[in-house]
């Protein structure tokens, strides 16, 4: 419920323990009045992410929070629109009543908020995670030809990732039947960047956390805008 810190609400995060930036993301992003809530769950088994979510996200009522969010890019593993609605239903079990946002279910409004229709992907590690993001979007209806990765092995080496090293990674997908820029993966921390790389790529970029942000205010109706996050943040309302 809202405090004397969040006067317009609690957002209580649940993020991994293993990436550093995703915090820092969030305070970048948080609008006056919002109380930022981190939890965090381990990463380290990859093939047992939901589990150690849905483990987690009890600890997320201690806060009293208006609205649980999960901050990472389920979708790149072997993820299909069928998991990802039971996946749902089981977070929503979970939070007894408050209101969940996924980074998945975020990044999909924000595609469509901005017209999107050919996308290109962009995610921080394996060749086959950019595969099970593709595939996921096109089973949601839009088209992913194309796809990169920046092969990091560990995620404790995501964060060093740098500007010139995505927009290389960016200009790979850069073909002219792409209309918008996707990247997926929490870690890779592209959210002070990303109002930079769509002035040099012409086009807009929705980017995981910033879309997850951006998608948890409107669902809680908090309608502020910047024009230092990409054009996603300026558009105010979810498209119908």
């Amino acid at each position: 419920m809202p405090d004397r810190f969040g006067p317009r609400g609690v957002f209580a995060f649940l993020i991994p323990q293993q990436n550093a930036n995703m915090h820092p993301e969030y305070e970048l992003m948080r609008p006056d009045g919002v109380n930022n809530q981190m939890y965090r769950f381990d990463i380290s088994v990859q093939d047992k992410v939901p589990e150690a979510v849905l483990a987690t996200l009890p600890q997320c009522h201690g806060c009293y929070p208006d609205m649980i969010i999960t901050g990472n890019s389920i979708e790149m593993r072997n993820w299909s629109l069928e998991i990802q609605a039971e996946f749902v239903k089981k977070l929503e079990a979970a939070a007894r009543g408050v209101p969940v946002v996924t980074a998945t279910d975020a990044t999909e409004a924000a595609l469509k908020a901005l017209g999107a229709k050919r996308i290109a992907v962009l995610s921080p590690m394996s060749e086959v995670y950019s595969k099970s993001v593709q595939a996921y979007y096109e089973a949601l209806g839009f088209e992913a030809p194309y796809g990169a990765w920046l092969e990091v092995k560990e995620s404790i080496d995501i964060i060093k990732v740098t500007v010139d090293q995505i927009l290389e990674a960016l200009k790979r997908n850069d073909h002219d039947d792409v209309d918008t820029f996707l990247h997926v993966g929490g870690a890779l921390g592209m959210v002070s960047m990303i109002a930079e790389l769509e002035q040099k790529l012409g086009r807009p970029i929705v980017s995981s956390n910033a879309a997850t942000y951006w998608y948890a205010m409107r669902k809680a109706g908090i309608k502020d805008t910047r024009d230092d996050l990409g054009k996603l943040w300026t558009i105010e309302e979810l498209a119908d």
